[in-house]
């Protein structure tokens, strides 16, 4: 995409379009440097201004980190994940042209506890079941995901659930999901959550828990995600 001066799109939000698509289709990967404002501004035939403001947006949305002496550099690829809203991880993947992942650690039915009781309206003697999945990004782990559904979602027994959306298997089942609560907070990885993650023990995650509920405003499960924060630009 070429800037025109003649269109009412704003040249500095032409540039940050320009250069997102290029970072996003792998033409600047990550890692590499971009040139300096005034190599940009000569390409371009714009101000520096028209430079810097294009440069501070791709900023604010997680494509660069620009480092002090050094330079501006395109940043890791990260998941821009909404908090206020339920969206699959394999659509975030999608939007940010990446591709999702998932490996089934475990699924199995148990008992609940007597919190989960009450916050899931279980009947008496009910068991709920559990999924523990590694969710991938480029092949790369960067979430570990716990869901604890009723005991009527046993259907999943029956699913291949690796490399699979569950919002897509739910849907399948008509079984939409449609808003969550949310607690957010800091942990640090466990010796065996660091082997998942391929990370070091004791790295900070962001631990997200959440009770989702479906179009009929009724729970469909317990979630608990453990995040590798830096893979994340979180959206309030």
């Amino acid at each position: 995409m070429e800037l025109n001066n003649t269109i009412a799109t704003p040249l500095y939000k032409q540039l940050e379009e320009k250069l997102q698509h290029e970072i996003e289709t792998g033409e600047r990967p990550a890692g590499s440097r971009l040139p300096t404002e005034n190599e940009l501004s000569e390409t371009y035939h714009v101000s520096r201004v028209t430079v810097r403001k294009a440069l501070a947006g791709l900023s604010e949305l997680g494509y660069l980190d620009r480092k002090s002496g050094k330079g501006t550099f395109v940043a890791e690829k990260k998941l821009h994940r909404s908090i206020t809203e339920v969206i699959s991880f394999t659509d975030m993947c999608r939007m940010m042209n990446a591709t999702a992942g998932a490996k089934t650690i475990k699924i199995a039915l148990e008992e609940p506890s007597e919190r989960e009781i009450k916050e899931m309206s279980l009947k008496p003697g009910e068991k709920i079941l559990v999924l523990e999945r590694i969710r991938y990004m480029d092949d790369e782990p960067v979430i570990i995901e716990l869901n604890k559904f009723p005991e009527s979602f046993s259907f999943l027994f029956g699913e291949d659930l690796n490399d699979t959306s569950l919002f897509e298997v739910l849907k399948k089942h008509n079984i939409i999901l449609d808003h969550s609560r949310k607690t957010l907070d800091i942990i640090f990885a466990s010796h065996q959550e660091a082997k998942a993650l391929n990370i070091n023990k004791g790295y900070p995650l962001l631990r997200i828990k959440s009770t989702i509920h479906d179009v009929e405003n009724t729970i469909t499960n317990l979630c608990q995600q453990l995040c590798i924060g830096d893979k994340f630009t979180f959206i309030v």
